[in-house]
């Protein structure tokens, strides 16, 4: 009988984990995350490691926004999508992109 309550168990952690595991697929990156991905980065290096953006903003000759769409939820917010979020770049001194900021915008 322990046994049996033993094995229900540890099919019920599995079963959790990989509804953790599906969801996390589903939505792509928590907004903290997808943001560890941008810190201390330059253009070229995110590019190489998110891949391309769905769009991207030239505001200015010096600022770069990358727009990814529907990558990213809201752990804090009942794991709501985003619809999209904006990364931002501005060169430095001496002249290459670096990262300065993320927005992540509901849906």
């Amino acid at each position: 009988m322990t046994a049996l309550k033993v094995l229900r168990g540890l099919c019920a952690g599995v079963v959790v984990a990989l509804a953790v595991v599906g969801c996390t697929r589903e939505y792509g990156y928590s907004r903290s995350a997808f943001n560890t991905k941008f810190l201390d980065k330059t253009l070229e290096q995110v590019l190489a490691d998110v891949g391309q953006a769905d769009a991207v903003e030239k505001p200015t000759p010096q600022t770069t926004i990358l727009v990814y769409a529907k990558r990213t939820f809201d752990q804090e917010n009942g794991n709501s999508k985003d619809a999209a979020v904006r990364v931002t770049f501005k060169a430095d001194a001496n002249g290459k992109q670096m990262y300065t900021s993320t927005e992540f915008q509901a849906e």
